[in-house]
């Protein structure tokens, strides 16, 4: 296998620039409400879910990329890595996608029957980048002409878009209440240990 038969992505600068951003907005508003909150266990909680923040968001950004080799294609995330393979990719569809706060690319691998083998978020990724992507699979590439919601695409498209995808709002709930539940029990168990 030759260097050029290896393809490699990882997140753009722009993008990366933009969690940064969004990281560092999300901690100021952490830090203020420990100190509005008043106390040193209210401030060392906000502090250590702003450290834990930083570093879920360094571990997801360095982990994080898209591999394409003869035998495979792969997306590597914070908590996943699915591979599949690329002997059954049929053909390709490049949306663009429009999400809560955001618009961005979502490729996904189809299988000969029609069936997404594998969903990409093109968020962290160039434009450029995709387009390398798209190149270097050589498959034919379709797609709606329109920018869609993943709930759009689900509809035009069965079977290519996930639970999450399908229902962004709930996610986004879900996980708005785990991190107040993690935030409430860090709290507590902050509270007691400094008692």
């Amino acid at each position: 296998m030759t260097e050029t038969d290896v393809l490699v992505l990882r997140p753009a600068s722009g993008p990366r620039r933009q969690v940064f951003t969004i990281v560092a907005v999300i901690s100021v508003v952490l830090v203020v409400g420990g100190v509005m909150a008043g106390g040193g266990p209210a401030l060392i909680t906000s502090i250590s879910l702003v450290l834990l923040l930083a570093a879920t968001i360094a571990v997801y950004l360095s982990r994080s990329r898209v591999v394409v080799t003869p035998a495979e294609i792969s997306a590597r995330g914070l908590t996943f890595h699915r591979r599949r393979d690329r002997a059954l990719a049929a053909s390709v569809i490049r949306a663009t996608v429009v999400q809560p706060g955001a618009v961005s690319e979502t490729v996904v691998v189809l299988d000969a029957a029609g069936h997404a083998l594998l969903t990409i978020n093109g968020a962290l990724y160039a434009p450029a980048d995709l387009d390398r992507l798209i190149h270097h699979l050589g498959l034919p590439t379709g797609g709606p002409a329109r920018p869609v919601t993943l709930t759009q695409l689900a509809l035009e498209r069965p079977g290519t878009v996930g639970w999450v995808g399908r229902h962004p709002v709930a996610f986004t709930l879900l996980c708005a209440l785990g991190f107040a539940v993690g935030a409430v029990v860090l709290g507590v168990v902050v509270a007691a240990v400094t008692s």
